[in-house]
């Protein structure tokens, strides 16, 4: 079985590794084909196609985006056949979603800095958090400065004691008008980990039970989606990565997975990259969209 890895983050957001690294981990793992999935940002696109043409490794452009979504968040990948694909339109929304991101840390630093312990009390400071990140500023940026500062012990600790619960919410596009962009550019959305914890259609303490997923699905697919990550570490661990493959054949939608690699940042190790058992399917699907 071939191995494929297309959905991952570099240092232009929230991962570990550079784009070119990712790369070299991936011809290490045997992968064949690779995409660049980073948060809110196409920067490390042009570094990761690159590395991945001297590699000879079969790879193309993608993005993460944060959405909304009748008054809830979810993520969407997007996967596009090149670069020059991109409309300028989409690519001008994507530069105000690192604006946002930026405005969101700002706030969010005030507020951490007022409910850490006191000897700690302001020493956060944004400019120390923005020089950690290459791209777009995430939160794991500001818990590796808070492990620096030595408020907390790891990064692991900065979520569970505080980035989890003082969170800041930022104004978010909505899934219909971000789908619309990307099929605007013959690109693929895809909704990511429907069933992960953080952006998951499944809420039951919100209101939102499995009875209502497929409704919700079906409107999706209304509004233009196209995939769905079925395979994934969590919907594995609790076992629903049939439920949503059976969701995806139910209503026409492009079966994917993956690690959602981000090196340590997530407690992943390098040979992790690629690890994903899945039909090779979905990249003929992909191709069929993009030459229509």
């Amino acid at each position: 079985m071939k191995k494929f890895e297309i959905h991952m983050h570099s240092t232009f957001s929230d991962g570990e590794f550079s784009p070119t690294k990712l790369v070299d981990i991936a011809k290490g793992n045997g992968v064949s084909a690779l995409c660049l999935t980073d948060h809110d940002t196409f920067e490390g696109i042009q570094e990761f196609l690159s590395a991945a043409k001297a590699e000879q490794i079969f790879a193309f452009p993608g993005i993460e985006i944060t959405v909304r979504y009748r008054g809830f968040n979810l993520h969407l990948l997007a996967y596009f056949e090149s670069a020059e694909s991109l409309s300028d339109e989409l690519s001008h929304e994507v530069m105000k979603m690192a604006s946002k991101r930026e405005k969101r840390m700002r706030e969010l630093i005030n507020l951490v800095n007022k409910v850490i312990p006191e000897k700690f009390r302001g020493t956060i400071d944004y400019e120390n958090v923005r020089r950690a990140a290459e791209g777009v500023l995430a939160r794991p940026h500001l818990a590796k400065e808070m492990v620096r500062l030595g408020i907390v012990p790891n990064t692991r600790d900065a979520f569970d004691r505080y980035l989890v619960e003082y969170n800041v919410e930022r104004e978010n596009l909505e899934m219909e008008s971000a789908c619309k962009l990307i099929r605007e550019c013959k690109g693929i959305p895809v909704l990511a980990h429907p069933g992960e914890r953080s952006y998951s259609l499944y809420n039951p303490k919100k209101g939102r039970t499995y009875e209502d997923v497929p409704e919700m699905i079906e409107e999706l697919k209304s509004f233009g989606l196209l995939g769905m990550e079925c395979v994934y570490p969590y919907h594995e661990r609790i076992g629903k990565v049939e439920y949503y493959k059976d969701l995806s054949r139910k209503f026409g939608l492009i079966i994917t997975g993956s690690r959602d690699f981000h090196g340590s940042a997530t407690y992943q190790s390098e040979h992790l990259l690629g690890a994903t058992k899945m039909s090779a399917e979905f990249l003929d699907q992909f191709k069929e969209v993009w030459a229509n």
